[in-house]
């Protein structure tokens, strides 16, 4: 069956932050009429389906990429209201009410301290951030002075909190702290521990009788540490990373409790679940993919997963090996549940959601130094095999594109286009080295590794290369545009609220990235060299681009993407914008991507 426009439309980020307490599990799903993220809950064990308990959207603003926008506490819920930042709590009878509203205070990272009926936050404003406790009638400052926090932990038993910090110019994939410290009785922090590795911290938990667990990647991947010992023990020498680079708050990619743990392993950019029960190991997923979030309760483990031939799904892992769906689809000829229904079995049936699942095929052509290499994942056209390209890169530049049903990439597929998802060194999943390759690099290596894994794509599969596009968001807008203009092996781009002048991003954007370019490029000199202005006024070709940007994105704001356009009409190419006034960062309104999208496919079409 044919996706529809609408069905293209959908992201793939449809549930988020997931959460457990005594009884029930909690997540973040996206609305499809708004787009906005809105609580959900099931009850353990019932009969009953999962509903939604608060439809307003729920979603924090710090780093304005948010993430921790909730947390369970005494059988309510505290949590974040997204148009004002107001912390607010659901209580048992299912009204809410405000704990804490600020003017021009984000929150986010909340931390449930039940034992002190409270709930501990990430709280930002235009001075900085700190690390506050709040109830319904108070706030309370527990740590400032460095930069930027994030992580909060408290042990089960009520009695230690865990927490990461960092400072500029270091994002917190580059170098953190973690931090430790007792709770007193009146609930400020005392005889306070730090760890310093000289690399990045990540997920701290508390694990059976209070040890400290953190992801660190100081021997080169990020992998699990007990730290709160007189050496630290690494619990996984794997060589390859347990989570994924810490864009945002409330992460959870590892989970520990009692006698068991859950946590994932990222092989070629794809995230495996295990679960070590004593001395056992399971894997626990049929296909690798993306591993959202994770949550371990009494009444069982649970996972927000992705993969080649499912949207996003939220699965509880029986003990004896058998799974129950809770929310979520399997697309293609497969077993499947639909949406909403859950089935307890190893092997679930039920209807099938008829949309095709596309194959991703792992790509990779040498680079750099010796023995490095570039990679991604391919995927064939529906059609003909002589069909155009869509080249995707990913945000961040750190981010990471994963082989998972992607009904775009479907959608492209039927439409008649190959598409090639590339992970540019720099980006995360595949180790300290690979991500740190793009030190003082970026608008020179990530365009030589587009242009090279295209030229082996090109080589290996039929592609018709006077068709080749390449799209990125954000960063990967940066590093289409620049490839655009360095090689004819494209005919157009187009930039989704990408980067285009450096220079003028390091004085526009918002704090969390203000020292970031330094570390990806350098001085005044590089910014403005490495730009797609820049690049694009040296052009002897007339370049073709589409701009597709929201009026409120504090990251790169809309007269960056203006005066780029601007810029190449100037220079005899052709330059379109597409501009929706109430988005932010990123397309999310389900009518807006739609347009977006037909936008998008009218422009390939016109080649």
């Amino acid at each position: 069956m044919l996706l529809t426009l609408a069905d293209a439309a959908e992201p793939c980020d449809t549930l988020s932050e997931l959460h457990s307490d005594a009884q029930t599990v909690y997540w973040l799903s996206r609305c499809p009429q708004t787009g906005d993220m809105q609580l959900w809950q099931w009850r353990a064990n019932s009969n009953e389906p999962p509903h939604c308990v608060i439809e307003e959207a729920v979603g924090s603003r710090v780093n304005q990429y948010g993430g921790g926008s909730y947390t369970p506490l005494l059988g309510g819920v505290v949590w974040v209201r997204q148009h004002d930042q107001a912390i607010m709590q659901l209580g048992c009878h299912g009204t809410s009410y405000c704990w804490q509203q600020r003017p021009q205070t984000a929150y986010g990272g909340l931390c449930a301290d039940p034992k002190r009926q409270r709930v501990l936050a990430v709280e930002e404003d235009a001075h900085g951030q700190r690390l506050v406790a709040v109830t319904d009638s108070d706030r309370q400052v527990l740590a400032e002075g460095a930069d930027f926090y994030g992580a909060p932990i408290i042990s089960d038993d009520g009695n230690y909190l865990a927490w990461v910090s960092w400072s500029l110019p270091y994002m917190p994939w580059q170098r953190s702290q973690l931090h430790f410290a007792n709770i007193a009785a009146d609930g400020t922090l005392q005889a306070f521990e730090s760890w310093d590795f000289g690399a990045a911290i990540s997920q701290p938990q508390f694990g059976p009788h209070n040890a400290l667990i953190c992801m660190s990647d100081h021997d080169g991947w990020w992998q699990p540490w007990q730290v709160n010992l007189a050496s630290p023990i690494c619990l996984s020498s794997a060589p390859v990373d347990h989570v994924t680079t810490p864009w945002q708050l409330g992460e959870r990619q590892h989970a520990w409790r009692d006698n068991r743990q859950v946590y994932c392993q990222l092989h070629q950019g794809a995230a495996q679940l295990y679960r070590r029960t004593g001395k056992q190991v399971e894997a626990l997923l049929p296909n690798p993919g993306r591993v959202a979030s994770i949550t371990l309760a009494q009444h069982g483990d649970y996972a927000i997963v992705q993969s080649a031939t499912s949207g996003a799904q939220l699965i509880r892992f029986n003990e004896n090996g058998s799974r129950r769906y809770l929310v979520g689809n399997i697309v293609g000829n497969a077993n499947s549940v639909g949406n909403a229904h859950s089935v307890d079995s190893a092997n679930s049936t039920g209807s099938v959601i008829a949309k095709a699942p596309a194959t991703a095929q792992w790509v990779e052509a040498p680079v750099g130094n010796e023995g490095e290499t570039v990679h991604g994942f391919f995927y064939s056209a529906s059609a003909s095999p002589a069909a155009p390209l869509i080249v995707r890169v990913h945000g961040g530049p750190t981010a990471a594109t994963y082989p998972i049903y992607d009904p775009l990439v479907a959608y492209w597929q039927q439409q008649g286009f190959h598409v090639l998802d590339i992970n540019p060194r720099g980006s995360g999943n595949f180790g300290r080295r690979y991500r740190e390759c793009l030190a003082g690099q970026w608008g020179v290596s990530d365009t030589e590794d587009v242009i090279a894994l295209v030229n082996a794509v090109c080589a290996r599969f039929a592609i018709d290369t006077a068709r080749c596009f390449i799209r990125g968001q954000s960063a990967g807008g940066f590093t289409a545009l620049n490839a655009l203009a360095a090689t004819p092996l494209f005919a157009a781009a187009t930039s989704l609220y990408g980067v285009t002048n450096a220079l003028t991003l390091a004085t526009q954007t918002h704090r969390f990235e203000s020292g970031y370019l330094g570390w990806l490029i350098g001085d005044d000199a590089l910014l403005a060299q490495r730009s797609p202005a820049y690049k694009i006024s040296l052009c002897t070709r007339p370049i073709q681009a589409l701009f597709i940007q929201g009026g409120q994105d504090a990251v790169v704001v809309p007269e960056q993407t203006h005066a780029m356009a601007r810029h190449i009409e100037q220079h005899g190419g052709e330059a379109q914008t597409l501009l929706f006034d109430n988005e932010r960062h990123g397309i999310r309104h389900p009518s807006a991507r739609q347009t977006m999208l037909a936008r998008e496919l009218a422009f390939y079409q016109h080649f």
